[in-house]
């Protein structure tokens, strides 16, 4: 695809920052009736997730001890879930398997995500567990 030769927004870079840049802005533009997001122009030196953003392991880490992480984690999985097929979103579920030692850490996890209205389990135990896993 050419280049244009002016362009009201450029965002340099198609990784996750510059794509959810573009995406929002759009977004942006059309609520507040200045635009339909047709006049931005994202560029890339090599590809749509060639970078960083494309050689991430997939996993929607769901273990944050920061109040604005699991906020943030739990936004991420709406917006996600609002369209998995224009995401390339395959939710497949997380599970963290802790020592003894993380029990409190974990439990704490697992509650805090319970008062956001995420989802999740908490399984303790080798019993429950190979009953849950076997479930």
């Amino acid at each position: 695809m050419a280049l244009p030769t002016s362009a009201r927004y450029v965002i340099i870079g198609s990784g996750i920052h510059g794509l959810s840049t573009a995406w929002n802005l759009a977004r942006d533009l059309r609520s507040s009736g200045r635009g339909s997001g047709a006049d931005i122009v994202v560029i890339d030196k090599s590809g749509v997730g060639a970078g960083a953003s494309g050689i991430a392991c997939g996993v929607i880490r769901n273990n944050y001890f920061q109040p604005a992480m699991r906020e943030l984690m739990a936004h991420s999985v709406s917006v996600w879930d609002s369209d998995p097929e224009a995401f390339s979103y395959h939710p497949v579920g997380y599970m963290q398997i802790s020592h003894e030692a993380m029990r409190d850490d974990v439990a704490s996890i697992a509650a805090q995500q319970a008062a956001i209205g995420y989802s999740s389990t908490f399984v303790e135990g080798a019993a429950a567990s190979d009953s849950y896993m076997k479930g």
